[in-house]
């Protein structure tokens, strides 16, 4: 797949903010800092859309900080994670920024990948997982990624996206967005790491576990090998799931 050079172009046209705009104002959810809510912006909407599209033609589009809350953790109501709430306006903005980003990254990740992409679902990854089971896999690897909202790595995130987009201007976009900061009890807290749970688009997400799966064959044989089998019959059923899995590889 050829890099894709121009872009902000794209981000940044009428209609592609106005689709931004029906579509958050269809999840509607509510607002960040600046105590504006979606029928606030909705009474000048068009306006809010002009003045977006010439932030972003100008160079003068600032991506407020988020708004922290924390909700309780699904299956533990002990335990309680950061959510990050941007402001409408820029909610439309890091939309449009998703509708024209999405479409470039996915072409790149795997069939077997289902978090954070549209038209895939958990339940689809469970009937996958189902049907392995009925063909006779008797093994199921279930990892995950300790903090993985809270210690993104900013300078290596942008730099797996510019393998894909040389725009200069779309990636200082999307660090300002990772670099805006949070507001907690009245507090600015500056973002050097992370990213808000809630905001920006779930594609920059599989960047990540993009890169991450290419190591899963190579930890399952660990793994295995530590069963202590000697025919090595475990391992190769363990890792039966690893070579279903095609790595397209992230050049």
């Amino acid at each position: 797949m050829k890099k894709v050079h121009s872009l902000i172009d794209k981000i940044y046209s009428k209609r592609n903010l106005e689709m931004a705009w029906e579509k958050v104002k269809k999840n509607k959810g509510a607002g960040g800092i600046d105590g504006q809510s979606i029928d606030d912006y909705e009474e000048n909407a068009q306006e809010n859309i002009a003045r977006l599209m010439n932030e972003l033609q100008e160079k003068s589009y600032v991506p407020l900080p988020v708004r922290r809350v924390y909700i309780e953790k699904r299956g533990n109501t002990q335990e309680k994670r950061p959510l990050g709430i941007p402001a409408i306006h820029d909610r439309v903005c890091q939309q449009a920024l998703k509708n024209r980003l999405e479409p470039i990254l996915e072409a790149c990740f795997n069939d077997c990948s289902y978090g954070y992409r549209s038209g895939k679902s958990t339940k689809d990854a469970l009937g996958v997982i189902w049907k392995n089971i009925q063909d006779g896999d008797e093994w199921i690897l279930d990892a995950d990624l300790r903090d993985y909202f809270g210690t993104v790595n900013h300078e290596l995130l942008v730099e797996l996206i510019a393998r894909k987009i040389s725009d200069g201007r779309v990636l200082k976009l999307i660090k300002d967005m990772l670099e805006a900061g949070y507001i907690e009890q009245g507090k600015l807290f500056p973002t050097d790491k992370g990213t808000p749970q809630g905001g920006l688009c779930g594609a920059r997400h599989n960047i990540y576990l993009h890169i991450r799966r290419k190591h899963l064959p190579i930890a399952c044989k660990h793994y295995a090998q530590r069963v202590g089998q000697r025919d090595g019959t475990e391992r190769a059923e363990l890792c039966k799931v690893c070579r279903r899995c095609d790595y397209h590889g992230w050049k």
